[in-house]
């Protein structure tokens, strides 16, 4: 019996030595990589034709902007301040916005699916049915953010501030919530909550 129980310990460590992994490597490489401003042609092309997929765009300043519909798959996003912009119905799959400041941005129906979201401010943004399912949210900044109808799943929230955000029909499942600053009542009218 005592062999089990250390087992069982061994394996509930090492899941969450996992968790906390998938939250600290990315601010780690976010850390070793070099800080270089973005590309002036990249940003031209976005603002111009709404296309800009696998673009440097990192630390650009594309606050206000109207991106409605843009394609931004791929794109590097590290450190842009996108506050509030307009980024609805936009294609930011497996995006890099890890730092980036999108206060007040109206992501609303975004596909943001396994983007890097990672230490974000979306203080008061808007993801009414925004896809972030399987996206990288470990100590993103979601207070006050209306995330109404959206699609959580597998998505890591470890660490998230989620103080005064509505969660309201969700979808939660197999998204980890671990440390994440939020209460009873973020959670309720969720689906998949376990």
């Amino acid at each position: 019996m005592g062999r089990l129980k250390s087992k069982v310990y061994i394996q509930v460590k090492t899941m969450k030595l996992g968790a906390l992994a998938a939250v600290v490597l990315p601010l780690a490489i976010g850390f070793i990589t070099p800080v270089k401003a973005e590309n002036p042609a990249d940003v031209q092309r976005l603002l111009e034709t709404k296309e800009c997929q696998g673009c440097d765009l990192s630390g650009a300043n594309l606050a206000g902007a109207d991106l409605r519909g843009a394609n931004l798959q791929g794109a590097n996003l590290f450190n842009a301040n996108l506050s509030n912009s307009d980024l609805s119905n936009t294609n930011l799959i497996e995006a890099n916005l890890f730092e980036a400041n999108l206060v007040n941005a109206n992501l609303s129906d975004a596909n943001l699916s396994k983007a890097n979201l990672s230490s974000i401010n979306l203080n008061a943004a808007i993801l009414t049915g925004a896809n972030l399912s399987n996206a990288n949210l470990g100590l993103a900044n979601l207070i006050s953010a209306n995330c109404r109808q959206a699609n959580f799943s597998g998505a890591n929230l470890m660490g998230a501030n989620l103080q005064g955000a509505s969660l309201h029909e969700a979808n939660i499942q197999g998204a980890n919530i671990d440390y994440a600053g939020l209460n009873e009542g973020n959670l309720v009218g969720t689906k998949g909550r376990n």
